[in-house]
C-alpha cells in the first residue's frame, strides 16, 4: 500500500476539517474571522423557551467566524430559568448586567447580581434563576464553540414559531454540543 502524504489545507478539506477545528452542520461554509464591532442590540436574535427569552448570538463560527470563543447575551423574564446542565468542553463565563441570580455551581447556590461574573469550569454543573421582580440580563462567554449548537437547536429565529422543547429535543441538543441536560449527579 502506497501512502500519500497530503499538505495541511488538502487533508482538512479530504476530512472536512478547517485549521480552527472539526466543521458542524450548522457551520458548513465558515468564514474566516472578521474583526468587527457588534451595537449593544446586534448579533443573531433568537428566542428561548416558546419565544419569552431573548438571545443573541454574538461571536461565533457562524457570525464572526470565530473559532476560539463564543459570545452572547441573553434575558430571562422574572422567574424564568436556565435549566441545570454541563458543559464537556468548554468553560463559561456568565456576567450579570441587570437583575439578580439565583446561580447553582454544582451543588451549590449562590445569589449574582448586576455587576457579578459567575465562572463555570468545564464539567461543572450550571443552573441559572431569575429570583428578582426584574429582567436578567446576562452576557455568557465560552472558551471555545460548541454550544452555540445548542442554542439554535432549541431556540427560534424572528418570525418562525416558537419551539416545543420537550426533554427530548432538549437532551438531544445538548448532547450533539458536548453538554449534559439535566445531569443527575450535581
Amino acid at each position: 500500500m502506497r501512502r500519500v502524504h497530503l499538505p495541511g489545507p488538502i487533508l482538512a478539506f479530504v476530512l472536512g476539517c478547517h485549521p480552527g477545528g472539526a466543521l458542524s452542520g450548522s457551520q458548513t461554509n465558515p468564514m474566516p474571522p472578521q474583526p468587527t464591532v457588534i451595537p449593544a442590540g446586534g448579533g443573531e436574535r433568537r428566542f428561548l423557551r416558546g419565544g419569552t427569552a431573548p438571545l443573541l448570538i454574538k461571536v461565533d463560527p457562524v457570525n464572526t467566524g470565530s473559532q476560539r470563543m463564543v459570545l452572547g447575551f441573553s434575558e430571562l423574564p422574572p422567574g424564568d430559568a436556565i435549566g441545570i446542565h454541563r458543559h464537556l468542553q468548554e468553560d463559561e463565563i456568565i456576567v450579570i448586567t441587570r437583575g439578580t441570580a439565583r446561580v447553582q455551581l454544582g451543588n451549590k447556590f449562590m445569589t449574582a447580581s448586576a455587576g457579578a461574573t459567575v465562572y463555570i469550569p468545564q464539567g461543572t454543573c450550571i443552573g441559572v434563576t431569575n429570583a428578582g421582580p426584574d429582567t436578567l440580563s446576562n452576557f455568557f462567554v465560552f472558551s471555545s464553540p460548541g454550544f452555540e449548537r445548542a442554542l439554535r437547536a432549541v431556540s427560534s429565529a424572528p418570525g418562525e414559531p416558537p419551539k416545543a422543547l420537550t426533554p427530548q429535543l432538549r437532551h438531544t441538543a445538548f448532547e450533539d454540543a458536548h453538554a449534559v441536560a439535566d445531569p443527575l449527579d450535581c
